[in-house]
């Protein structure tokens, strides 16, 4: 392993610099490296490589894509602690910062559009462009929303159920989601892990890139069981984490669940969509 003075020396180069500051916010591949920090792709694996060969990054392929993250191991070192606060100081004064970030949320929106163009594509009998609204199936009844953020995925619902319930624990988040839904939605500013909602009370439940942020999803996936009815599906769709690590934690929970039925599964770069199906 590195010595910290080597760690230094490659950190305090800029570019790898603000590579790190990118890659600790999300895993990403050599080509969306190049585009985020407008350099070639052949300067971008330099980089790349330099920062593997201290054991700074992993690599995970999927699919056609390779895609770097962090070694979070390596950064927890004790030691290392002073070094990156003193680094992501002095980023402060790098003026593409700022830049790097607005371009980062373009690269990982493409990203998540060309996953569900790829699903569209597996899918080609569903009529309306948003596909995961229908991986719940149905199409009637009443969906709750969980982590409905403001609200942006209400329209390709309705198109789908009779009736939207959306829960949000950031206030701020539902009071603009409520702005928005106006009469589609019935919002809430509540906790996944406790819904104000009774026992088997609707016919479909999305977690849309909402799962992995709540601080106890197992207790989340059990609510949800509970206020879905039986028969009822739970679509899931989030990013896998590092090394699949989060896919494989949601998997083993609803295996132990005896409500829970896994109906479908998916795993798409750095994405897994999950069907669940009530069963009892």
């Amino acid at each position: 392993m590195a010595d910290t003075l080597q760690i230094l020396r490659a950190l305090s180069e800029p570019l790898r610099l603000r590579c790190y500051l990118l890659l600790r916010q999300s895993p990403l591949a050599v080509s969306e490296l190049a585009q985020i920090l407008r350099i070639s792709q052949s300067n971008a694996s330099h980089h790349i490589k330099a920062l593997r060969e201290l054991h700074l990054l992993l690599a995970e392929k999927n699919g056609q894509h390779t895609y770097y993250a962090l070694n979070r191991q390596v950064f927890a070192e004790p030691h290392l602690a002073g070094v990156l606060r003193v680094l992501e100081e002095a980023a402060t004064e790098i003026p593409e910062r700022r830049s790097d970030t607005l371009r980062l949320r373009k690269v990982l929106s493409q990203r998540n559009a060309e996953t569900f163009a790829r699903w569209r594509q597996a899918q080609p009998d569903l009529a309306y462009s948003e596909a995961f609204a229908h991986l719940a199936c149905g199409r009637r009844g009443r969906v709750l929303d969980i982590g409905c953020g403001e609200g942006d995925f209400f329209g390709e619902l309705a198109l789908s159920f009779n009736a939207i319930v959306a829960i949000d624990y950031d206030f701020a988040h539902a009071r603009s989601a409520k702005d928005r839904g106006q009469n589609k939605a019935h919002v809430l500013c509540a906790d996944a892990q406790e819904l104000p909602l009774a026992d088997a009370c609707v016919d479909a439940i999305i977690f849309r890139m909402a799962l992995s942020q709540i601080r106890d999803f197992v207790q989340a996936l059990r609510e949800a069981l509970r206020a879905l009815k039986v028969a009822g599906f739970l679509s899931i769709i989030d990013s896998d984490g590092e090394n699949g690590a989060f896919y494989a934690d949601v998997i083993s929970a609803l295996r132990k669940m005896p409500k829970a039925r896994i109906d479908y599964e998916e795993r798409l770069p750095r994405l897994f969509l999950l069907r669940v199906e009530r069963i009892s």
